[in-house]
């Protein structure tokens, strides 16, 4: 039986209005949408807000052992503002609507599998004839209020002290003048003050104050300069960069912590049971950027961290949540660890889990016989089957003799890019100088 599979990244659960967002957000959205590509198996439908070409298709099905993934699109072209999928694109007189329905005739579908399980993803699958939802490999009864809970940053700030997790110093704020002097606070004791949006991933929804011009701070995608930490000078610059504040949208103000190392701690929680799947660091460039997944990341995950991590995983499913859900951590310079949120959703590291799965060496990654590192973004002026031919003719393409190489995760919201690679390799300095020899082909 196939399933559905749909690439709803920047859902209202995830972002604000569609209206409050850049033509780059929206893109990159797109972009990171068809990462949910590599979830899909044989004769799965999968749908993006823009079209996955008929290169990278035959590529992924090719690589995922011969597979017939169907491709499908809420847009035929590739546009300025690609709008994430909504339940508007299945109404009953839509093509989509249609085209699924048929298909459907042909095959017996046996769910619907979204990026985040919120009220957005049910709706689309009750429109597709009482379709149930599956999530990370399992049919589960759909708990909206538990995703909420789980990817929101200020409900994070309520429950995770609760749970004895240490967490950032910080406000959350509903209205402007909070926001003002949230920061204002922040700034009297440090140089550098973070601003997030509650629902925003990626570092997107991320500012980054400061006293001191910097190049970009690690997790944030906009830097801004403030000289002077009066009310005024704050307000002016919230107001210059479109920051929008409301109980419906609040802001979370911290002091800024360099990070010596951001973690996230995966795990997939089931009806009945928890399991712990991988610890990965986060790579920033700034926002962010990738992953890097090995066993040796576990074992030297201090061990009242991971139980900081195993309460949270607990509590997520106490409130009736199932699926994949990461714990962010940052172990910050002369702070230490502390944890920043969690996600009940798929995201960066369940693609580069399924991508491992697809080439059967997800085993060999806990074992710690390989290790895998992800990249995301990288800007190469070729399209997709020059940049495979490329590949090939350097020896860097994964081999599947030696079960050694990059993949190409994500062909990027137009034909040259960005594109995502998923690196294997037997140790981190293999992976790393394969890493760096993609890099170089940004100029080649």
């Amino acid at each position: 039986m196939s399933k559905i599979v749909l690439g709803n990244i920047g859902s209202h659960s995830m972002a604000p209005s569609v209206h409050m967002l850049s033509d780059q957000f929206l893109q990159a959205n797109a972009a990171a949408a068809k990462r949910m590509i590599w979830l899909a198996n044989d004769r799965d439908i999968f749908i993006t807000p823009t079209p996955v070409s008929a290169p990278f298709l035959n590529y992924v099905n090719q690589l995922k052992g011969g597979s017939n993934i169907v491709s499908l699109s809420t847009s035929s072209v590739s546009q300025k503002r690609p709008y994430p999928i909504s339940e508007q694109d299945f109404g009953a007189t839509s093509d989509l609507s249609k085209t699924v329905s048929l298909m459907r005739l042909d095959s017996l579908v046996s769910g619907l599998e979204p990026y985040i399980p919120d009220e957005g993803a049910v709706s689309i699958a009750n429109s597709l004839g009482e379709l149930p939802i599956t999530f990370a490999g399992q049919g589960v009864k759909v708990n909206c209020e538990a995703t909420r809970i789980l990817n929101d940053k200020a409900e994070f700030r309520e429950f995770a002290p609760k749970l004895g997790v240490p967490i950032a110093a910080g406000y959350t704020c509903t209205n402007v003048p909070e926001v003002v002097d949230a920061v204002r606070g922040a700034l009297s004791v440090s140089d550098q003050v973070i601003l997030k949006m509650a629902r925003h991933s990626g570092g997107d929804g991320n500012i980054v104050f400061t006293k001191h011009p910097e190049d970009s701070f690690q997790g944030a995608k906009r830097t801004v300069l403030v000289l002077e930490s009066d009310g005024g000078s704050i307000r002016t610059a919230i107001n210059e960069v479109g920051l929008a504040v409301s109980d419906e949208e609040p802001v979370i103000v911290e002091v800024y912590s360099e990070n010596e190392s951001s973690i996230g701690v995966h795990f997939d929680i089931r009806k009945d049971a928890i399991e712990l799947v991988g610890v990965a660091t986060i790579l920033f460039n700034p926002g962010y950027g990738g992953a890097y997944w090995g066993k040796s990341l576990l074992t030297n995950l201090p061990g009242e961290v991971v139980d900081w991590c195993q309460r949270l995983a607990n509590y997520a499913r106490e409130i009736g949540y199932c699926g994949p859900l990461s714990v962010d951590l940052v172990n910050a310079k002369g702070v230490g660890f502390f944890a920043c949120e969690v996600n009940g959703r798929h995201g960066g590291f369940s693609s580069v889990r399924a991508v491992s799965a697809s080439l059967k060496l997800e085993g060999a990654i806990r074992s710690g016989s390989h290790v895998v590192l992800s990249r995301n973004g990288v800007v190469i002026e070729r399209q997709f089957p020059q940049l495979i031919q490329l590949l090939e003719k350097r020896g860097l393409h994964y081999n599947s003799t030696t079960n050694c190489g990059a993949i190409v995760a994500v062909e990027g919201h137009e034909d040259n890019g960005p594109f995502d690679f998923v690196i294997v390799e037997r140790d981190v300095d293999q992976a790393v100088r394969l890493e760096a020899e993609i890099l170089q082909l940004r100029t080649a």
